[in-house]
């Protein structure tokens, strides 16, 4: 079947073909990929920023964001059967587990030897089918299934938005968000149903598509930087870092969710002098993923199908290879398999 797939040898991005994945375990769980959604990580990916094949292997298939149709479960799966909807939790327990792993908080794993599929050590979901074990699949309503393929980066706003407010001293009111990606939007959606006034700081043109979306869903949107009671970091750059500490307000929370190389020595004065907060997130808790499910039902589809230009398994090279478009998610549709 066809793969998606980064080569650490020869250093490039191909479409390969692989083995078809059967059941080996009775509480395991066989889905066709509907649905793959491409994001920055992938990019860099791509880029050999980072990333590792599965061990004694030279390769890795892409895809974390997925959505896929259940087809065979193994005797022992009691919550899902053929048919159902599902989309993929990424990461999996370091071995032998710390106490995060062991207490099912996978996301906060205390050792660098997690497993994280289509990233670190473990082959994506940027083919036609995959195997899971029953518990790192959440099932997704049928009617959500036209927008489901964004529960995966909902998921990881979600647990960063919950841990935001629940570390603020006070009684936040106002969120900033840096960054107008996919993640950013979502960030915003999340933090406006909660009932925060939310404002997106970008780099990008005030006039442009990005920036009319986000007003259209009554957020607004400033390239200066704005002081806020809760600030994210959501758009992977070390000047959106410093941009989001920046904006972050005495008694301020600043998450940083994607800036990775970013430093911010120079504000620490800043954090003493207000009293801030900051601290960095990564992946999401099975409450994360409970918690965007409910959100991606309240959220309007109108405007997330707005978010989503959907292209063919083919055009892979174009999506991760090439500069951003206009839609904040590209999502390929693997619809017609060309066989197991």
């Amino acid at each position: 079947m066809r793969a998606v797939a980064l080569d650490f040898e020869a250093r490039r991005l191909s479409l390969r073909d692989i083995p078809p994945p059967v059941l080996t375990g009775d509480h395991q769980v066989l889905f066709q990929v509907r649905e793959v959604g491409v994001c920055g990580t992938d990019r860099e990916l791509a880029w050999f920023h980072f990333g590792r094949p599965p061990e004694g292997e030279s390769f890795l298939v892409l895809g974390h964001e997925a959505l896929g149709e259940v087809v065979e479960v193994g005797r022992m799966v009691t919550g899902l059967r053929p048919g159902d909807w599902v989309t993929p939790m990424i990461r999996r327990a370091c071995q032998p587990p710390c106490a995060s792993c062991r207490r099912g908080r996978r996301d906060l794993c205390l050792t660098t030897q997690c497993i994280e599929r289509g990233i670190f050590g473990g082959h994506g979901y940027f083919t036609e089918y995959a195997v899971d074990a029953a518990e790192d699949l959440v099932r997704v309503p049928p009617e959500l299934a036209d927008r489901a393929v964004l529960l995966e980066p909902l998921s990881v706003v979600e647990k960063v938005v919950e841990r935001a407010l629940r570390l603020h001293e006070g009684e936040p009111r106002s969120a900033v968000v840096v960054g107008a990606g996919t993640v950013g939007i979502l960030a915003a959606l999340v933090l406006q149903g909660r009932g925060l006034a939310v404002t997106t700081s970008s780099l990008e043109a005030a006039d442009g598509p990005r920036a009319k979306l986000i007003r259209e869903a009554g957020i607004d949107y400033s390239n200066a930087v704005v002081r806020a009671d809760i600030a994210i970091e959501a758009s992977g750059t070390r000047a959106g870092a410093d941009r989001a500490l920046a904006c972050t307000g005495p008694l301020g929370v600043c998450a940083i969710l994607g800036a990775a190389d970013a430093t911010g020595a120079g504000l620490l004065r800043n954090l003493i002098i207000h009293n801030q907060t900051v601290f960095g997130s990564v992946n999401s808790s099975p409450e994360s993923f409970r918690m965007a499910v409910e959100d991606l039902g309240r959220f309007d589809a109108r405007f997330l199908a707005r978010l989503i230009r959907r292209v063919r398994l083919e055009d892979f090279e174009q999506s991760i290879l090439g500069p951003p478009g206009e839609h904040p998610k590209i999502v390929h549709v693997l619809d017609e398999p060309s066989g197991r």
